[in-house]
Order: structure tokens, then C-alpha cells, then sequence
């Protein structure tokens, strides 16, 4: 009865941990002036994820105990320090790709020929990943430390819960809003067959769809973050990794605006 008990609650687990989808796995020219109209009017809502703290709350609120939700976050952590940081090597030193994007808020629509002779910073991100959420004062400290200097940072909306919804810009719009996000963000809405995928999801296996690209000046791939979290030291002995690989991002920056 005891391990019946158990098998019981691990499988409600993995089942509610389900429900917040990170960006933590890989699922196997729209570059208009205006803004593409929303085809549906955001019936469904999704929670936008603030923090790994948030992310424990909404666990319990949808049933998980403390200890599981406490697991449950445990072992993403886990997958986030014992990420292969070297997927993504066989494509540094390629051109980019063009962007596919359908739409894009804070900035008109911007093509690789207009940012040559930039260093360009691109991540996808989503509204219900906490490694996201977690990254998203890196994104906005990065922005504000280069933004004169020469880098441009590209956030990519890409929808990971809900992936198979229409359009929904008032969704985009609010992760934006709550992140605070004042630099470009493109939208990469059916990204299993658009940007994502010929930048990222061709070739060999890929650990997350949160990646982050950093171009040179003339648009060839420098340096490549496979996915999940960046961040400054925050205390934390769970993200260590996390500032290890905030240390190689500024650093991979600024070599490039050096050049």
C-alpha cells in the first residue's frame, strides 16, 4: 500500500509539473510593417512565470505538496547544471539564417542587413518557463550595459504551452509588459516550422528551445547558449551554472564588440 501511495504521487507530479511547460526540451518573408491582427482574443490565458519561487507556487496551487513541488524544481535545476554546453558548436562560425518572424513589438521590423555592424544577441523565450523568467534581468542588464556600445538584444517570443493556438499578440504583449522588456521582440509563433527551427532544431538533438545566439558584425554565429538560465551570482548553490555562463556571455560580447 506504501509504494502504491508513492507511485501514485510521483506520477501526479510529473503530471502537474507538466502543466507549466519550460523551455526545457526540444518539440520534435514575414517581416511585415504592421503588426499581423490577433486570431483569437486570447480566450485561453497563460500565467506568466516571475521566478523559480513563483513557479513552486503555481506547482502547489495545482495540487503538488511542498516536497514534490520542491523536487520537481530540483531536478529541472539539475537538467539546467548538467546541460551539454557545447551543443551548438557545429554552428559557430555559419551565417544566420534569416528571420521568418510574423510580427514585432518595440521596433519596426528589423532584417539581418539592418544589423550589420552590430553585435546582435538573440534568445527565444516564453511566458510559462521559469529558466525564462529567471533570465530575464540578465536580458534587461545586458540591454542597459551595451545598448550604446554596439550590441542590440532580440528577445523571441516562442509559445511552448499553447503552441498550437492562433496568434495571440495580447499575449506577447503582456510577458513583454511584466518583464519590462524595452528592447526588440520578434514573434516566432509557429517556430516548429520557422525561425527556431532553421536556426536551432535542425541537426543534432538540442537540450531546450531557450537559446541564445550572439552574432559578430557581419551575422555569422560567435557564440551559443543551448537554453535554459543566465544570470549574475544570486547566492544560490542550485545556480551556480547560471552565473559561470553569464561570465562567458558578457565575455563572448564584449571580445565581439572589441573586433
Amino acid at each position: 500500500m506504501i509504494q502504491q501511495k508513492k507511485f501514485t504521487g510521483n506520477i501526479m507530479a510529473l503530471a502537474l509539473s507538466a502543466l507549466v511547460l519550460p523551455c526545457s526540451a526540444q518539440m520534435t518573408s514575414h517581416e511585415h510593417h504592421e503588426m499581423p491582427t490577433s486570431t483569437v482574443d486570447s480566450v485561453k490565458t497563460y500565467t506568466t512565470v516571475l521566478s523559480w519561487d513563483h513557479q513552486r507556487s503555481l506547482y502547489i496551487e495545482k495540487g503538488m505538496s511542498e516536497f514534490q513541488a520542491d523536487s520537481s524544481i530540483a531536478d529541472e535545476l539539475a537538467a539546467l547544471a548538467n546541460m551539454d554546453r557545447t551543443a551548438g558548436d557545429d554552428l559557430i562560425g555559419l551565417q544566420a539564417p534569416p528571420f521568418k518572424f510574423v510580427g514585432w513589438l518595440n521596433s519596426e521590423p528589423l532584417t539581418l542587413e539592418d544589423l550589420k555592424g552590430k553585435v546582435v544577441l538573440v534568445r527565444w523565450f516564453t511566458d510559462t518557463c521559469p529558466y525564462c523568467a529567471s533570465s530575464t534581468p540578465a536580458l534587461r542588464q545586458l540591454h542597459e550595459e551595451y545598448k550604446d556600445k554596439g550590441l542590440t538584444i532580440i528577445g523571441v517570443f516562442h509559445p511552448k504551452a499553447g503552441r498550437k493556438d492562433p496568434l495571440d499578440i495580447k499575449r506577447v504583449e503582456q510577458v513583454v509588459k511584466i518583464r519590462n522588456f524595452k528592447f526588440p521582440i520578434a514573434i516566432d509563433w509557429d517556430w516548429r516550422k520557422e525561425t527556431l527551427k532553421d536556426w536551432w532544431l535542425t541537426g543534432p538533438d538540442r537540450p531546450a528551445t531557450s537559446v541564445t545566439f550572439i552574432l559578430d558584425k557581419s551575422g555569422v554565429i560567435q557564440f551559443i547558449h543551448p537554453g535554459m538560465e543566465y544570470h549574475d551570482d544570486n547566492g544560490s548553490d542550485q545556480h551556480t551554472m547560471c552565473a559561470s555562463d553569464m561570465g562567458r556571455i558578457r565575455g563572448a560580447i564584449e571580445r565581439l564588440l572589441g573586433e
